[in-house]
């Protein structure tokens, strides 16, 4: 085989300057089919390259002399200093290769040599685990699959330009920009825009109205470079793929000339703009394909230069037709449409939010969401980011000693830079945001997210009406486990039902019984650190940050769900960290509770007990009957939760007409409900039954009431009591609590 070398970037060497190693694959490529190699050795910088002929197959009526390949074709493989680490590089081996019309190909701009692209992912990866072999059969396959067409399409898209030796890179949302072009076809073929930041290097306006106006401090006018966005107002399509790109002006308009494009009025535009101290501006040419591009939702290739004025002998900055150009390559801005993708997440989840609490937990969640693309957010926090936060928080040193949730705003937004939808914060406390009718109308939020780890704040929820959904989350017993709640039926499953339900788990849970029971037991010292959670400012409180990042992840997956409709009923999480750091994930089944009201107070009935009460009644037929109520009361919200019923006791006495509730044996059956439930539960009241009438509480019923009550007001006990009627119309409430007048 003659030897023909089109590209003198390569220059002979001996064997010796040669590595073993490649000396050693070289001679296994020269033993495959259909493989021939010169015996020549090139040097290029630090590299080993040499020059094969492939034989290939190609189609059937092939006609090489108007087609893209050849039945020989020449390439010229590079062996890297680091091989065989890195995958070798293959450049195309003939100068006269029809360029224009094939992908996958790149261009070095300052050597002229033209690499192909062999590889979608990482191509060091890939020859991790394949030999050389395998690396010259996937480089014969490309050359093959080119002479079919069938690596030009993918899935019917255009495969856009590829090209190297970019200056720099421009930030921007790819699809935006097309559509905004799609929009201007009545208009000139270009628009102007104040194109980027100059250090940042994103754009931050694309019309002239300001759509893509960023609002950012301290911008100023010597920081933004004017540009243009060039288009062919024919609407020709162009399907080549030309990557030599320009050096010069005069190269610049040519290259633009060729897609149909005349940059010259623009550039007049831009120049009559600026001032005598811009050195630069940029070019955006719209190139129309045939087809939308593989990755994006777009017909154009977008193919930027930035050209940088001259200076005359006056000091002037002037344009000339050898005023240097700079190539640009196009990264895309993160946006939330970017945000859902990755995430995997629908785009249609896109919830208003209220984040109450921003300490740890909440704001690790909080962070999961909006890198998912969630980012109408409310953030509400009184407090401060302080040093030791640092160890477990998601802000850094640099948000120390400012209100955490001023923070939170500030990072979601930096992350979407140009977005509509804007990440704002608050430093109020969560019930008077909730009360602010102002803040609710304006941002009509769909759920508030709780992560105070407050009893206050649980209160509080309680008493506010037409308020978001609540979803609320902490780790409790020392990062041992944590709870999800979430309110579920229209508001009908409140939080306060859903943490009854959990603590009810008692029961049948000796997991949950014996949390209880230990909790029970150390809150009776002084230094009381369960049950604050993460929400409690003290860095006293020993958790790890991998622990506090591991519920995290798992709740904001939940929360995801519960986003998209998958829990329409609400529900409780329970999750349990084993001591090699796995979790393990439990959804209690939420208690419906029946809801009553008694003079100011709610009376919460567990759907369970409620069965309980109904079946009874209905055994005892037409006699009286009735039982003890379990439960618990919450004297700051006056709700009393019935979670189980205690029969009543074998001395108990049952008539048509009366009833005398027995008290045998329950002293010691609510000290076992009281131990194991670590006092959580125990007696709240009594239940009995009018079978044959009256449908309310009869005279000797509120005789029985008020002895009740003489009797808490001589003990002075605050804690009420609850008094249920099962008549033939429904089930009625009385609650005897201290100024109860019968």
């Amino acid at each position: 085989m003659a030897v023909n070398n089109d590209y003198p970037q390569f220059t002979e060497c001996t064997l010796s300057e040669v590595p073993r190693g490649v000396q050693e694959d070289v001679k296994r490529v020269t033993r495959m089919d259909g493989v021939s190699f010169d015996n020549m050795y090139y040097r290029y910088q630090d590299s080993v390259v040499v020059r094969l002929e492939l034989s290939l197959e190609l189609p059937t009526r092939y006609d090489e002399t108007t087609a893209l390949v050849r039945a020989e074709e020449p390439v010229y493989v590079r062996f890297c200093s680091d091989y065989p680490d890195r995958v070798p590089i293959a450049y195309i081996g003939r100068s006269d290769f029809d360029f224009d019309h094939a992908p996958h190909i790149y261009c070095e701009t300052k050597s002229g040599l033209r690499p192909i692209c062999l590889f979608r992912g990482n191509g060091d990866e890939w020859f991790a685990n394949m030999e050389i072999e395998d690396f010259v059969k996937h480089l014969r396959s490309w050359y093959e699959d080119l002479a079919s067409g069938v690596n030009i399409e993918d899935g019917g898209e255009f495969e856009p330009l590829r090209c190297e030796g970019y200056t720099s890179t421009m930030i921007y949302d790819y699809e935006r920009l097309s559509d905004e072009i799609d929009k201007a076809d009545e208009q000139p073929n270009e628009f102007f825009l104040v194109i980027y930041e100059r250090l940042k290097k994103k754009l931050i306006r694309l019309t002239g109205d300001n759509n893509w106006l960023l609002k950012m401090p301290g911008l100023e006018k010597k920081d933004i470079v004017l540009g243009a966005v060039c288009k062919d107002v024919s609407k020709r399509c162009c399907d080549g793929y030309d990557v030599l790109m320009p050096r010069t002006y005069l190269e610049l308009q040519e290259y633009a000339g060729k897609h149909g494009m005349e940059i010259d009025a623009a550039v007049s535009d831009i120049l009559g703009k600026v001032d005598g101290d811009t050195s630069s501006f940029i070019i955006i040419l719209a190139i129309r394909r045939s087809k939308k591009l593989i990755g994006v939702n777009s017909y154009y290739q977008f193919v930027n230069f930035e050209i940088l004025l001259d200076t005359d002998d006056a000091g002037k900055k002037v344009l000339t037709s050898t005023s240097k150009v700079q190539f640009h390559c196009h990264q895309s801005a993160f946006t939330i449409k970017k945000a859902h993708e990755i995430s995997n997440l629908n785009m249609g989840i896109i919830p208003s939010l209220i984040v109450a609490g921003c300490g740890a937990l909440g704001s690790k969640i909080a962070m999961h969401l909006v890198r998912a693309g969630i980012t109408n957010i409310l953030f509400s926090d009184p407090d401060t980011m302080s040093e030791h936060n640092l160890s477990r928080h998601v802000l850094f040193d640099d948000s120390v000693n400012k209100n955490k949730a001023s923070e939170m705003g500030s990072v979601s937004n930096l992350m979407y830079y140009h977005e509509k939808f804007k990440a704002e914060a608050s430093h109020k406390s969560i019930k008077n945001v909730l009360e602010d009718v102002d803040v609710m109308n304006k941002r009509k939020p769909d759920y508030l997210l709780d992560f105070t780890a407050s009893k206050v704040v649980a209160n509080q929820m309680v008493n506010i009406e037409n308020r978001p959904s609540a979803i609320s989350a902490a780790i409790y017993d020392n990062g041992k486990f944590g709870l999800l709640l979430c309110e579920g039926n229209d508001g009908a499953v409140r939080l306060d039902d859903l943490m009854a339900t959990f603590f009810a788990q008692y029961k049948t849970d000796a997991f949950v019984s014996n949390y209880l029971m230990r909790e029970k037991g150390l809150s009776k010292e002084p230094a009381n650190l369960l049950n604050v959670g993460l929400g409690c400012n003290s860095e006293t409180f020993i958790l790890a940050d991998d622990v506090i990042s591991l519920y995290a992840s798992s709740m904001s997956i939940t929360i995801k769900d519960v986003f998209a409709g998958k829990y329409p009923d609400g529900g409780c999480w329970m999750y349990i960290c084993d001591d090699d750091g796995s979790l393990k994930v439990h959804r209690i089944k939420v208690s419906q509770y029946n809801c009553y009201d008694a003079n100011t107070w709610k009376v919460r009935v567990s759907e369970q007990a409620f069965e309980d009460i109904v079946e009874q009644a209905s055994v005892a037929g037409r006699y009286e009957t009735g039982g003890y109520l379990l439960g618990q009361c919450n004297l700051k919200t006056n709700t009393i939760h019935v979670i189980d019923t205690m029969e009543a006791p074998e001395d108990t006495v049952c008539r048509d007409d009366y009833l005398v509730l027995g008290k045998k044996g329950i002293r010691k059956k609510l000290s076992q409900v009281e131990r194991r439930s670590g006092a959580t539960f125990g007696y709240v009241g009594e239940w009995h039954s009018h079978p044959n009438g009256p449908n309310e509480f009869s005279a000797t019923d509120y005789e029985e009431f008020n002895k009740k009550a003489e009797e808490m007001v001589a003990e002075g006990t605050r804690k009420p009591i609850l008094e249920m009627l099962v008549s033939p119309v429904g089930i009625g409430c009385a609650v005897l609590a201290l100024g109860y007048l019968g």
